[in-house]
């Protein structure tokens, strides 16, 4: 299930690093002027999938 906007509810694509402030792209353009300050939802769960499978290598050894 993906992480919904926090101002339209439709599917969110950024976040603001750290908090659980999540944006689609319509509302991120619109609140935000440097899109890069933002990170994609996509690149962040695909982060924390690294992590978790690093610690279960961790963990194995």
């Amino acid at each position: 299930m993906g992480k919904k906007c926090s101002v339209c509810d439709a599917e969110a694509t950024y976040k603001i690093k750290d908090t659980f402030d999540y944006y689609c792209e319509e509302c991120a353009q619109e609140n935000f002027a440097d899109l890069s300050l933002l990170v994609k939802v996509e690149e962040e769960a695909q982060r924390l999938k690294e992590f978790v499978e690093q610690k279960g290598k961790e963990q194995d050894e």
